[in-house]
């Protein structure tokens, strides 16, 4: 299936994944992603989508919430991706990335890293509500 958020028209641009913006927790933007992964090009397309959205509702804290099968994206995908983001204003935004699935976790800390570089406070946590508190409290 081709990706969607409810409300939004369909955009197969954004790779074999459906996604679902949340707005139910105060100051936070949520975006929860399932399907397949592996992709760095509807990646880098999703990424750039929901920081901007998130900036554009105001929202300086940002969880994304990942729950993908198919293939972990690989180093050469993840510069890929991270090169197609370079121009991508994250200063003074809050990101945290859920990823409960351990074989994914690693890729996620690495592009975390790279994130940092590109001014982002960027975190990965294995369930939503480590997330949470971290974003509205640090630490």
């Amino acid at each position: 299936m081709n990706a969607q958020a409810a409300g939004d028209p369909q955009d197969s641009g954004f790779g074999p994944v459906e996604f679902r913006i949340d707005r139910s927790v105060p100051g936070v933007f949520i975006a929860r992603v399932s399907g397949r992964g592996g992709d760095p090009d509807a990646a880098a397309r999703r990424w750039r989508h929901f920081v901007q959205t998130a900036r554009a509702s105001g929202k300086s804290w940002l969880m994304i919430a990942r729950d993908f099968d198919g293939p972990v994206l690989s180093e050469a995908g993840l510069a890929r991706m991270m090169a197609m983001l370079s121009d991508l204003d994250l200063n003074g935004l809050r990101i945290a990335i859920v990823q409960p699935r351990l074989e994914r976790q690693r890729i996620d800390e690495l592009g975390s890293l790279l994130a940092m570089e590109q001014g982002g406070v960027v975190r990965v946590f294995e369930d939503e509500p480590s997330a949470l508190i971290w974003l509205r409290h640090g630490g």
